[in-house]
């Protein structure tokens, strides 16, 4: 939720205060009543999507960390797979050589390409790895590993859908209020305009922050060297 949307959302409430307040002078089969119950139900729809929208953002980043911590592993998982099977080429096992070499490209997808070659590679040959030095069980190690890898890149895709679906009805929830919000203007200004109290009450009711955005500093010029006399 942006600055705009805060304040614009801030502003339902007390326009929604005010048509409580002086429910009877807006009946609710009237055009006015009909528009302050559109402001009024934007209050608790938009702060429902702003959690979503923040709650959104907080998914993608534990997505982003739990991928980053997947990616290291499976990497890891590989370079002692690679180092074992250069140790096996020096010692003459046959069927190994060119087939356990780390991709060159640093993208997820060419590290899950890789991982799942190095995985049926190294499946008939887990005697040998074995023999020097990696852990029976390396291969379902590197598979964990994998399903986390894609595990979060899946979670991550989600959140993002979240957010964006979040974001889209927020917006549509803060148009839908605004339009209201501008056709009340009129009618309440035409209801009250004999009542300068009221009038002034609605207002500041109605009021939106402006947000200002700072003015940006320009780059002062570089002073040229004056030439000698």
């Amino acid at each position: 939720m942006d600055i705009h949307e805060t304040h614009l959302l801030a502003t339902f409430k007390t326009v929604s205060d005010f048509g409580a307040k002086y429910a009877a002078d807006f009946p609710a089969a009237s055009v006015g009543g009909q528009q302050f119950a559109i402001v009024t139900a934007a209050v608790p729809t938009g702060s429902n999507f702003g959690a979503k929208q923040v709650s959104g953002k907080a998914d993608i980043k534990t997505s982003v960390n739990a991928k980053a911590v997947a990616y290291k592993q499976i990497h890891d998982d590989m370079a002692a797979i690679a180092d074992a099977a250069h140790s096996l080429v020096l010692l003459g096992t046959p069927g190994i050589d060119g087939k356990f070499l780390m991709p060159h490209n640093n993208g997820g997808q060419a590290l899950l390409n890789a991982a799942r070659s190095f995985q049926t590679n190294a499946t008939p040959l887990v005697a040998q790895f074995v023999s020097v030095g990696l852990d029976a069980n390396f291969l379902t190690t590197l598979g964990n590993h994998i399903t986390d890898f894609e595990t979060a890149i899946s979670a991550k895709s989600a959140s993002k859908g979240a957010q964006a679906g979040a974001t889209s009805e927020l917006e549509d929830n803060a148009h839908k209020a605004a339009i209201a919000l501008h056709v009340l203007d009129t009618i309440v200004t035409n209801k009250y305009k004999n009542d300068p109290a009221k009038l002034a009450e609605w207002t500041i009711a109605s009021h939106v922050e402006k947000h200002t955005p700072k003015p940006r500093v320009k780059p002062q010029a570089a002073t040229q060297p004056q030439p000698r006399a």
